[in-house]
């Protein structure tokens, strides 16, 4: 299965508090795995956008641009590829700022976190130390939930991931095929096209997309 072309668009996306560090370098591999797949892939690092805090106040006087722009990338994709250091065992500010801004009503949208709606999650975690970063992808899989994102059972954390790496390149052969397996999921979720629906644990009523009533 590890050759298949499928395709499909993905967004590639990690919260990064650290230059170059280990999780991003793990997003860049997959996201190479998977345009060797077929698919339509954007990567982003999210603390390159430099957005404000999230703050209603702000969200008054209008999404920023950055916000926008991160909100059309996240609607493309049927699947979001989310890379998440941890810190305090938790995801990074970065990665939780952004989620809270690009989960916003814009002008066009009719409900909250319509950007991430019906889209497929894959996480990747990873830490110098034995737990991976398993804490933050614990927290993360229950935000997205939250959101309506359905996130794949396949997960790749890394744990002691300094140990997996050379003159900054990947050369631990269990973790790239962990990230191969990975990539298998994601090209083929990435094939077909998002779930007509929220799953929001938070509305009372499923709110409907693309015109259609959830069933009674």
């Amino acid at each position: 299965m590890g050759n298949r072309m499928t395709g499909g668009p993905v967004l590639c996306m990690t919260g990064s508090i650290v230059t170059g560090c280990f999780v991003s370098r793990l997003v860049s591999v997959e996201a190479e795995i998977l345009r060797a797949r077929g698919c339509d892939v954007s990567v982003v690092e999210l603390d390159t956008l430099d957005l404000p805090v999230f703050h209603e106040r702000l969200e008054g006087e209008g999404l920023p641009a950055a916000v926008l722009a991160l909100k059309g990338l996240i609607r493309h994709a049927n699947v979001i590829v989310i890379g998440a250091p941890e810190l305090n065992g938790d995801m990074t500010s970065v990665l939780k700022n952004a989620i809270d801004w690009a989960s916003r009503q814009g002008v066009e949208e009719v409900h909250r976190g319509e950007s991430f709606a019906g889209a497929r999650g894959a996480l990747i975690t990873a830490s110098k130390h034995a737990h991976a970063g398993l804490r933050a992808a614990m927290n993360l899989r229950v935000t997205l939930a939250s959101l309506g994102v359905t996130v794949l059972p396949e997960q790749v954390s890394v744990p002691r991931a300094p140990e997996r790496f050379r003159d900054g390149h990947l050369e631990d052969a269990g973790v790239l095929s962990d990230l191969n397996t990975l990539a298998d999921s994601v090209s083929l979720s990435a094939a077909s096209s998002r779930a007509p629906f929220h799953q929001m644990t938070w509305a009372d009523d499923a709110a409907p997309i693309q015109g259609r009533r959830p069933a009674q």
